[in-house]
């Protein structure tokens, strides 16, 4: 309950799960910065990374990781909050990106997508990636990111209730 009510984002968990579209928004936003190869692989193949990622936010990564990855994600989520779910995101993107950037086959990218986490081991290297590699991640940029979102979202569904 703490999580739902402190930690993440107010409107994360509601019916039209708009604060979790935001974030889905903003990580691809940050995809685009900080893995720009990646990022432009995933363009090029039509790949919405949201169909993948989109459950990791929402149960922060329990059902995607295994428990020796999973324990230090939630110490450093349970410390500095949400920004840790978009450090690690961007860290499993990155720690696997040689192999996803090998793959020219869009079926092929979503089924490398649904299990690569279970085949990630270090947890050392995952963590330094995270915390070192995808630096700077700076909170007001992670809020500025998320109200811009949040806006546009809200703009498209008042259209669609027109």
């Amino acid at each position: 309950v703490a999580v739902v009510e402190a930690i993440m984002p107010q409107d994360y968990y509601t019916k039209n799960l708009i604060a979790s579209q935001a974030d889905q928004r903003v990580l691809k936003d940050f995809l685009a910065e900080k893995l720009p190869r990646l990022a432009a692989h995933f363009e090029t193949y039509g790949i919405d990374v949201s169909l993948v990622t989109f459950n990791w936010f929402m149960v922060v990564f329990v059902e995607s990781l295994p428990s020796d990855l999973l324990l230090p994600l939630w110490d450093a989520f349970l410390y500095e909050g949400t920004k840790v779910i978009f450090r690690y995101a961007l860290a499993l993107f990155k720690y696997k990106e040689d192999d996803i950037l090998k793959i020219h086959d869009s079926t092929e990218i979503y089924q490398f997508l649904r299990f690569f986490t279970k085949t990630i081991s270090d947890s050392r290297k995952l963590m330094n990636i995270a915390f070192n590699d995808m630096n700077p991640f700076p909170l007001r940029l992670l809020r500025n990111r998320r109200a811009l979102h949040l806006e546009r979202l809200q703009g498209e569904l008042r259209e669609l209730e027109k």
